[in-house]
């Protein structure tokens, strides 16, 4: 019988067990973070708990040890490959009617094009040898917005695609430093390229071209409004020269820029990026072929590169240089890693230059030897690039503005040019995932040199050889559409906060299961040692 125990009065019991009355253990409680280092095997417990539910406790090792496998993968995925950037990438795929595809047959930039034009202002004087040097004024820039579409379009299903190109020129008043009606005095291109082809014909020929010449006031200079020397006007001695020689002569208008305006002859073919995104966007033929004929060794020759909208994203390493081809100057580009820069209001970008030494004397620069004339064997100055080949039979040479780059004795030849590495020097500002310009600066300059014949008269004053700058441009990308610029901005900042977000998860995550399954291993063991 249990005992009777009074407290402070006989009416209150209280009942007790003696001593030798066996006690029931009392159950502990365990919380949800007490089961789950159970299972993991982080605690022990004894008697019938720790037999219970062993099928879960090996489950749970299974899971583990994959979650162990899967996460080093995630990790060594994020952090060592990339897989991640290339599933960003693919969208720049040039795929037909996808998104890339819409925006590089439209492209939302509307680049300007800004024109300066050399203006002769003492050529009177120059040639009736009362001054010694030709003096220019640098005028403008005029400027004109430039809107490219690509037209004539075939996806050949070869993972290339073929086109033309199309521009659409409008003035821009109030970009512009000067009016489309300013009367500039410039070279003569039609009548200087007339007298460069008949310096190698007969006396007789010389004689006609001469006379044809002189009855349609042609001369070394002409003078006429920027709008029509840039964008084409009726030359008296082409339309005479038509008249005379019918086919021979296809038109009897000419402009400096008259062909950039509307829809390219040639017919380009590129890699769209579907076999290879390595090979995104570069050219594989111009007009059906890989070669361009002009040049006499295989690598200058060769069609290649880009042009210039969009470039293979893993050349992006600042290692490689990136190639451009200029169709008017009829060859590949290098593009050579500067520096960092930011554009677009903050994007980071790198800088891209064109090589001082592109346009060097092969004296200087040895694998420039292959745009020397090969049967002469003749190289201009440094500064200066043949492009007569391409220019109809014109003698016509490119340079950097202001012959920067150039031989001294090309800049001091003529008074008021004036060469600066930041006005004059080419550039590109390029998203260094995306791999295509947010921002830069083209800029070439059209020269004419004078080759005099015999029985030509009006270049006695000239040297012969001499080079005469005619205009210089500036491509800059302008007018950059919302939607543009805010794929930009998500491609950079959006896409790195998720990159690192999963980057940072991805290495916790492989972390904690690294430490669990080793947790997990070593009670194991221990427990078995134990028993």
């Amino acid at each position: 019988m249990p005992e009777m125990v009074a407290f402070y009065s006989p009416e209150t019991v209280i009942p007790t067990t003696s001593d030798t009355e066996p006690r029931k253990p009392l159950k502990r409680r365990t919380s949800a973070l007490n089961t789950i280092f159970y299972y993991l095997g982080l605690e022990q417990r004894s008697g019938e708990d720790a037999k219970e539910n062993q099928w879960i406790r090996i489950l749970t090792f299974v899971v583990l040890f994959v979650t162990f496998i899967t996460s080093g993968i995630g990790f060594f995925i994020m952090w060592f490959t990339n897989m991640y950037n290339n599933s960003l990438l693919e969208k720049l795929i040039l795929s037909e009617n996808s998104t890339a595809a819409e925006w590089w047959e439209n492209p939302p930039v509307y680049p300007l094009l800004k024109v300066h034009v050399f203006n002769y202002t003492n050529t009177e004087d120059f040639l009736a040898g009362k001054a010694t040097k030709l003096q220019v004024e640098d005028l403008g820039p005029y400027v004109y917005k430039e809107t490219a579409n690509k037209v004539d379009i075939t996806h050949n299903g070869d993972g290339t695609i073929s086109y033309r190109e199309h521009r659409y020129i409008q003035y821009l008043p109030e970009e512009s430093k000067g009016k489309p009606f300013d009367q500039v005095v410039v070279p003569n291109v039609v009548f200087l390229t007339g007298v460069s082809k008949k310096r190698s014909e007969g006396t007789w020929n010389q004689i006609a071209f001469n006379m044809a010449a002189s009855s349609s006031g042609s001369s070394a200079f002409i003078k006429k409004p920027v709008e029509s020397m840039l964008w084409g006007y009726e030359d008296k001695l082409l339309s005479l020269a038509k008249s005379m020689f019918g086919s021979d002569i296809v038109s009897s208008s000419f402009g400096m820029l008259m062909t950039r305006n509307g829809t390219s002859a040639e017919n380009f073919t590129i890699f769209s990026g579907e076999s290879s995104l390595e090979d995104l966007a570069v050219i594989k033929h111009l007009d059906g072929k890989s070669r361009l004929d002009l040049w006499h060794t295989d690598e200058c020759d060769r069609v290649g590169g880009t042009d210039g909208s969009q470039f293979p994203p893993h050349l992006m390493d600042r290692k490689h240089p990136l190639q451009v081809f200029i169709k008017s100057l009829c060859r590949k580009f290098p593009l050579v890693y500067d520096s960092e820069v930011t554009a677009l209001d903050g994007i980071p970008a790198w800088r891209y230059k064109i090589p001082n030494n592109v346009f060097s004397h092969p004296d200087e620069h040895m694998p420039n030897h292959c745009f020397c004339h090969l049967e002469s064997g003749s190289c201009p100055p440094s500064g200066l690039f043949n492009i007569t080949g391409c220019s109809m039979g014109a003698p016509i040479f490119a340079s950097f503005p202001h012959f920067y780059t150039g031989d001294r004795q090309l800049i001091e030849s003529i008074e008021g040019v004036n060469p600066v590495q930041e006005q004059h020097e080419t550039y590109a500002d390029i998203h260094p995932r995306l791999a295509f310009p947010i921002d830069g600066a083209s800029r070439f300059q059209i020269n004419i040199q004078v080759q005099k014949a015999a029985m030509v008269s009006g270049l006695e004053k000239f040297a012969e050889g001499q080079y005469l700058p005619v205009i210089w441009l500036e491509v800059v990308p302008g007018v950059i559409s919302d939607d543009l610029r805010a794929m930009i901005y998500h491609s950079t900042y959006s896409a790195n906060a998720i990159q690192m977000s999963l980057r940072v998860g991805s290495l916790a995550f492989f972390v904690l299961s690294v430490v669990l399954l080793i947790a997990k291993c070593f009670y194991s063991t221990r427990s078995t040692s134990k028993k």
